[in-house]
């Protein structure tokens, strides 16, 4: 044959052949295709838990913005804040009366000149403890000590603050 052959045959005899068996071929693919299925699967959990840090982390941001916009509320000069915890402490029995008593909710003003509609007891109601928290507040001779007395002893309901005790006598 010639130098061209010798060295054919020369290359293909540095060459390693492999025959397999069938049983040996399909092992060879079942691992190739495990390591596939395994492989998606890691990216998978790798995109899941991304996509749930990304989630926590803009919940996180929405609570903070939150909260500074609640402390925002508490801050500024103190005739802002009276108003702002004014405002929170008229808002709560106005939502229980509505809730829990059945009273028809006020409706919605068109405009702040309105000034709310007095047929509804629960705008009366909003108005009365407006005037009565106003003359309260402006009157420099008026004790709240002695206030809550005078309720208590009108209307039967001890207000107090609650040191961190249980009351006794059944006062809130």
């Amino acid at each position: 044959m010639g130098k061209k052959g010798d060295a054919l045959r020369a290359a293909k005899a540095q060459k390693a052949t492999y025959t397999f068996t069938a049983a040996q071929l399909e092992e060879h693919d079942r691992v190739v295709r495990r390591a596939a299925i395994d492989a998606k699967k890691d990216a998978l959990k790798k995109y899941a838990i991304e996509e749930a840090q990304k989630a926590y982390l803009e919940k996180q941001e929405g609570l903070i913005e939150d909260f500074k916009e609640r402390q925002a509320l508490l801050t500024g000069d103190t005739e802002t804040i009276t108003l702002n915890l004014f405002s929170l402490l008229i808002a709560i029995p106005c939502r229980v009366l509505v809730k829990d008593f059945g009273w028809k909710p006020a409706p919605m003003r068109k405009n702040e000149a309105d000034g709310g509609d007095t047929r509804y007891k629960l705008t009366k109601f909003a108005y009365a403890v407006n005037r009565e928290t106003e003359e309260l507040l402006n009157d420099e001779t008026k004790d709240i000590r002695k206030y809550a007395q005078m309720v208590f002893e009108e209307t039967g309901v001890m207000f107090q603050p609650d040191q961190g005790e249980e009351e006794e006598n059944g006062t809130s």
